[in-house]
């Protein structure tokens, strides 16, 4: 099965699943508006978008439909079954269930690229903040709070380089998202954030 048909099967069940839930009642346990005729207005990696809850469609102001990926990543938000709760405690990828198998190409498909690309251009790097909606803390030499999905942040930890050591970037999440996404969904909601950086 090719990546795509992946993606679109996981969208299929996705999709199912929401279908025989009262979406309303969702729509306030995950923290998100309520709908306004057959749409719910979101807001998500900085954009503003649009979710269909006739055919679970997502499109942006526009009129253009969502990366196939943050599709998904809505579906599974949508998906939780728990009220969700920002507990403000940092987790590392590795605690997600799964997340120690998946470290090493969560890591080369997120913030080793990211670090790369960056060095130690902290300007550029705040600069490309700006596509997403975020605020600076102090953790590292730079750190940013990224908003993603509804209750889902993700923190970006940026340590700059020096004669010894290469810059490196860390990512964590807020513990409550270990509720709502599994492994696979946090390394795409990672390389979402740290692509469109890029």
């Amino acid at each position: 099965m090719s990546k795509q048909d992946a993606l679109d099967k996981a969208i299929e069940m996705a999709i199912e699943k929401l279908s025989a839930i009262d979406l309303n009642h969702r729509l306030k346990t995950v923290n998100l508006p309520p709908k306004a005729d057959n749409t719910v207005a979101i807001r998500m990696f900085g954009g503003d978008m649009l979710l269909n809850i006739t055919d679970f469609s997502l499109t942006n102001l526009d009129g253009k439909a969502a990366k196939p990926a943050d599709r998904l990543l809505l579906l599974h938000y949508l998906g939780c079954e728990f009220h969700i709760k920002k507990t403000g405690e940092l987790m590392p990828f590795r605690e997600f269930t799964g997340g120690q198998f998946y470290l090493e190409p969560f890591l080369s498909r997120s913030v080793q690229p990211l670090a790369k690309r960056f060095g130690n251009d902290l300007d550029s790097l705040k600069k490309n903040l700006n596509r997403f909606d975020w605020v600076q803390t102090d953790i590292g030499d730079f750190a940013a709070v990224i908003k993603t999905i509804g209750e889902v942040d993700v923190t970006l930890v940026y340590r700059l380089g020096n004669d010894e050591f290469a810059p490196e970037a860390e990512l964590f999440f807020d513990s409550c998202t270990k509720k709502i996404f599994n492994a696979e969904d946090a390394a795409v909601l990672a390389g979402r954030i740290c692509f469109g950086l890029f």
